[in-house]
């Protein structure tokens, strides 16, 4: 049974598979600081870049 689960070697998927997601969020710093007008330019970057995460695109 423990072939199937190798416990040992390099690991091939990402470090921190979440680190897309707080990238994306990330985006929303600041968004205090912006007047009302340039929010929804911001929003839309920010979706974008968690649908792309999410597919699998980024």
């Amino acid at each position: 049974m423990d072939e199937f689960y190798d416990t040992e070697g390099p690991s091939s998927g990402p470090a921190d598979p979440d680190a897309g997601v707080r990238d994306a969020l990330d985006a929303l710093d600041g968004l205090d600081d912006l007047p009302p007008a340039d929010h929804v330019a911001r929003f839309e970057a920010v979706h974008d870049a968690l649908r792309a995460h999410l597919s699998g695109d980024a």
